[in-house]
């Protein structure tokens, strides 16, 4: 399993999901975009699924999604 984090937010669909760690489906290129830019079909916990461009995204495949790094973070054992 692939998994990326969100960085940074370059068009509209991405900045609801800056932050939040999902599971590459696919790729994300000129045959399923008008605007022809390359990337990742990426879908979260919650079933839904968002291209991102290759800018966009980190390698996060050894991760845990963001809210629990979060709550880890707050609560430090």
């Amino acid at each position: 399993m692939h998994r990326v984090r969100v960085v940074r937010s370059f068009y509209d669909q991405s900045e609801p999901h800056v932050g939040k760690v999902g599971e590459v489906i696919g790729h994300w290129g000129a045959d399923n975009n008008q605007e022809g830019r390359d990337g990742f079909m990426v879908q979260f916990e919650d079933g839904t699924v968002v291209g991102f461009s290759e800018n966009e995204v980190e390698d996060a495949s050894d991760a845990q999604p963001a809210a629990e790094d979060e709550q880890a973070a707050e609560n430090p054992v």
